[in-house]
């Protein structure tokens, strides 16, 4: 499938971090000054994943007001809308970006209000998903929590556990996923990244919905059979996972679809990676060879795993049936 087929493609996003997708325009209104694009990106030769977490301080700095989230919501929207991606679940720590001038929860509600001006403005659908850390104790995170059970189904879909993954191991966090179990919350869980294929049987055990990134598998010919069987999802960022040396030499993608894993296709960070789905989905074809008819069933997963409503996924799933 050639490139411009493949922006055409009816496409979802599923793992799209607030902070690292914000375009260089909107940072730049925002600041009053022009932003050099290399301020906020990386390169493929990136030497660490701390390197690249460098790339999210001037972000977040402008994330500092409920408009600048709003807005900046919007803007990520409109990104996705313009390589015809119909739906896109956005996440970011509320706790984070909190201050003098805007609460957790403002922070979220602002979110969401961005999400309904995106549609409005560009026809494409979204969802918040709220990170907990794992930097922080367990009484910030259930404040998270929290906020994810007051918005669950007003605009957030779930939520997330991030941060530094083999400072803080994913078997760490139990007290924390026994309580979105107890209040019914879904929640995903960033495992197989930065630590190996132990984080990801953590996560599984406690009951992710889905698991961000998981190449940690590569090789784990039992663990990828577990997720086969009960169907998890995992939500792989190639060219991210490449910057950060998630991965060094072969990447699973092909792998994981031969072992018959619900893989999907996302971009991590769009400005701090220098890329889109349009991208992420024409290095996936090479990386792994796949054929058009794989390509649309990678977008089909993305859909089938993601916490949109019946209506916007049977939409979406009849147009990607129409594609080929």
């Amino acid at each position: 499938m050639e490139r411009a087929q493949i922006k055409s493609l009816p496409k979802a996003e599923l793992h799209c971090h607030l902070d690292g997708s914000l375009s260089p325009e909107f940072i730049s209104s925002r600041l009053g000054r022009k932003v050099d694009f290399k301020e906020l990106s990386v390169s493929i030769d990136c030497t660490s994943l701390n390197e690249y977490l460098e790339k999210f301080d001037l972000p977040i700095k402008i994330l500092s007001t409920p408009d600048a989230v709003r807005e900046g919501a919007v803007d990520v929207l409109r990104q996705g809308a313009e390589e015809n991606v119909r739906y896109m679940e956005i996440r970011f720590d509320p706790i984070c970006l909190s201050n003098e001038q805007m609460t957790p929860e403002e922070a979220v509600k602002a979110s969401i209000e961005g999400l309904r001006e995106g549609e409005e403005q560009y026809g494409i659908k979204g969802k918040v998903i709220l990170c907990a850390m794992r930097q922080f104790d367990l009484e910030q995170n259930l404040e998270t929590l929290s906020l994810v059970e007051k918005y669950l189904g007003k605009g957030v879909c779930c939520l997330d556990l991030a941060g530094a993954e083999a400072l803080y191991p994913t078997a760490g966090f139990e007290a924390l996923f026994k309580e979105a179990v107890k209040r019914e919350i879904p929640f995903i869980i960033h495992a197989g990244e930065a630590d190996g294929p132990d984080s990801v049987r953590a996560a599984v055990s406690f009951g992710a919905k889905r698991i961000g990134h998981g190449v940690a598998m590569k090789g784990q010919a039992d663990l990828q059979q577990e997720l086969k069987e009960k169907g998890i999802p995992v939500e792989i960022c190639p060219t991210s996972n490449y910057q950060t040396k998630a991965v060094r030499g072969t990447y699973p993608l092909r792998e994981f679809i031969d072992a018959g894993l619900m893989v999907t296709i996302n971009t991590d960070n769009r400005t701090v990676s220098d890329t889109t789905l349009t991208d992420e989905l024409v290095r996936s074809a090479r990386i792994a060879e796949l054929s058009d008819k794989e390509l649309v069933a990678l977008e089909k997963n993305a859909v089938n795993a993601s916490f949109a409503d019946t209506e916007t996924k049977e939409n979406i799933l009849k147009e990607l049936e129409a594609f080929l």
